[in-house]
């Protein structure tokens, strides 16, 4: 590693990340900011803080009283209704198909109270959810969102109404023990957007009311808990405790509202405007007795990102359903057993597409070593990320390799062997002119850096570059350069020495100025390479068997489409085994997705990251 020199603030980019590339590339997985989990056992005991033992439901009924339960607050991401009024949902009938109302509740749908630790004071403070009674032999089972289950001093109130005379009607029911699959997790302190927000969902066993009845004898029914079976479009009740325009926690319901997949998940979406913050956990009910109470729970609000969207809409609520994961969980929490564990694997995306917008360029080759292909991605904000394939077409980990404002003047990377030690190295054009070459050490990190270009070079003006086998050798170290100008140009056997070897394959013209991204791979098995282009208008060519002779054979993927113009970054390698290559896309809505096996056609189309909802 070179001490960096001064230069004009562009041209000190190369030397300052280089520095943060070889000296972080050891630091542990940390990559992203928003990656710090929390786990959430699958079993959980509920205790009374302090002392060390199940609590009571005659301590719950000293504690909760009717103050203490009108002074809590919603415990969910879901926003509150803005201060001046209304939410919009409310206002525009127009803007939603349906809205709540409140009514007067149903035995089986009570709130869910506890007590947690507010983050921004460090207190301990009051928050609700919604809850509903399932089925159970002993009658002792209710069922919320996993983002809702834990804290202290669990309490469970059926048909709870802050309005009426009485606001607990049934009395109070002491949680004493959780069971949730243990595969749900917090990331950055919020629910997760990742695929195991489909387990967003937990059981609680409560103990008898003050009376000594069990909370399904005193309501006097019970839901049923039921699946969809991969049928999303389903009609259903949708009832809870919305703490927005509710000063008295009056229940709240959408009845006869139609609902469809949540794309990419094993959820349900409604649009039913009302459900601020304090409706996770609501149950999403097929045949609904209004007396009773009784009927069919196939989903709770929660799911992706506890239950909404990013926005804070009342109107869109997602539901976690019920597969054959949750059944165990269910009978866990009705024979008061200890469920099956499984792993939880990596996720790439715990907060979902809203993460990866941020993701700008991508670079893939084999930086670790164990011969599967690896990513490389430069973030917006100037981090430098490297994934660990798994060689089936995921990821297996990721760590950090630098973080600096530097990195957001990359304005083009490759990654390539351009030293011929089969450890790939990255190659990076910065907006001043300067290109480096980062040598791999082939343990996901960098040796050193060698300066290819000086600033202010005329690698200004180069827009894309992809690296390839397009020669006789058969490294890795063959330069694809698409110029400002529409210029193409092939730089073989490119090493530290420097761009010795160079070709013209397209003069300066008015259609490759509008070759958008490259991407290359080995897609169709011959001794060269291929290269894929995203063009401005979304069309999508391959050119098959580029060498410097020219460019190749062109074949035509996707003809001028809207759809492809989102697509925003682009990279190829072997992710899965065997040939041919797959192409990794990253698109404006943050989804990521895996082309495997493309050829002449692109291949199945896999995501690996779900699009930012909306």
């Amino acid at each position: 590693m070179r001490i960096p020199t001064l230069r004009d603030a562009f041209g000190a980019c190369a030397a300052i990340a280089a520095s943060a590339l070889v000296l972080a590339a050891a630091s542990p997985a940390s990559a992203r900011p928003d990656a710090a989990t929390r786990t959430v056992p699958t079993v959980s005991a509920a205790h009374d803080a302090g002392r060390g033992r199940a609590w009571t439901s005659a301590e719950a009924e000293k504690f909760w009283t009717p103050e203490r339960m009108a002074r809590a607050t919603p415990d969910s991401p879901r926003g509150e209704a803005p201060a001046d009024g209304r939410a919009e949902s409310l206002v525009k009938r127009a803007a939603a198909p349906k809205n709540g109302v409140y009514f007067a509740g149903v035995p089986t749908v009570g709130t869910f109270f506890h007590y947690v630790r507010d983050p921004a004071t460090d207190q301990l403070a009051g928050r609700f959810c919604s809850a509903s009674v399932v089925d159970s032999p002993q009658g002792n089972v209710v069922l919320t969102a996993a983002h809702c289950s834990g804290g202290s001093k669990g309490m469970f109130v059926p048909r709870y109404d802050g309005s009426a005379h009485n606001p607990t009607p049934y009395g109070r029911f002491a949680v004493q023990r959780w069971i949730r699959d243990a595969r749900w997790y917090q990331a950055g302190g919020h629910p997760t957007r990742d695929a195991y927000s489909d387990f967003d969902y937990a059981f609680a066993r409560v103990a008898a009311n003050g009376r000594g009845q069990s909370v399904q004898k005193a309501v006097g029914a019970a839901l049923k808990l039921g699946q969809v079976n991969g049928r999303y479009k389903q009609n259903v009740t949708v009832i809870g405790y919305p703490g927005s325009h509710n000063p008295k926690n009056r229940p709240f319901v959408c009845a006869g509202v139609n609902t469809r997949q949540l794309p990419g998940y094993h959820q349900m979406r409604m649009d039913c405007g009302g459900f601020y913050g304090g409706t996770s956990g609501s149950p999403w009910i097929t045949g609904l007795n209004k007396r009773t109470g009784s009927g069919t729970v196939i989903g709770n609000l929660g799911g992706y990102y506890g239950g909404g969207l990013e926005n804070n809409s009342d109107r869109i609520s997602f539901a976690t359903t019920y597969d054959r994961r949750a059944l165990e969980i269910y009978d866990a929490a009705q024979n008061n057993t200890t469920p099956p564990q499984y792993p939880r694997g990596y996720s790439m995306y715990p907060t979902g597409g809203g993460l990866w917008q941020r993701a700008m360029k991508t670079a893939s080759g084999d930086y670790t070593g164990d011969g599967r292909t690896d990513m490389i991605v430069v973030w917006g904000d100037g981090e430098v990320t490297l994934y660990t394939g798994d060689g089936s077409g995921g990821f297996s980990g990721e760590h950090r390799i630098a973080k600096s404002s530097t990195w957001t003047h990359a304005r083009t990377i490759a990654g390539g062997d351009f030293n011929s030690d089969n450890a790939s190295d990255l190659m990076v054009v910065w907006s001043d002119g300067e290109v480096t070459l980062y040598t791999g050490d082939g343990n996901g990190g960098f040796a050193g850096e060698t300066r290819m270009a000086k600033p202010g070079s005329t690698w200004k003006g180069a827009v894309q570059i992809t690296a390839g086998r397009y020669s006789a050798n058969q490294s890795i170290d063959d330069l694809m350069v698409r110029w400002a100008d529409g210029r193409v140009t092939l730089f073989t056997d490119v090493d530290g020495r420097g761009f010795l070897h160079q070709h013209r394959l397209q003069p300066p013209n008015g259609t490759w100025r509008h070759a958008t991204l490259l991407a290359a791979g080995n897609f169709t098995g011959g001794a060269d390479w291929d290269l894929v282009v995203r063009w401005s208008d979304g069309g999508l060519t391959l050119y098959r068997d580029s060498s410097a002779s020219g460019v190749g054979t062109d074949i035509r993927l996707r003809s001028s489409n809207k759809l492809w113009t989102q697509a925003a970054v682009l990279t190829a390698g072997a992710y899965t085994p065997g040939g041919p290559d797959d192409l990794l896309v990253r698109w404006s809505d943050g989804e990521t997705t895996l082309y495997t096996d493309t050829t002449t056609t692109l291949g199945r189309e896999h995501m690996l990251v779900p699009p930012k909802a909306g």
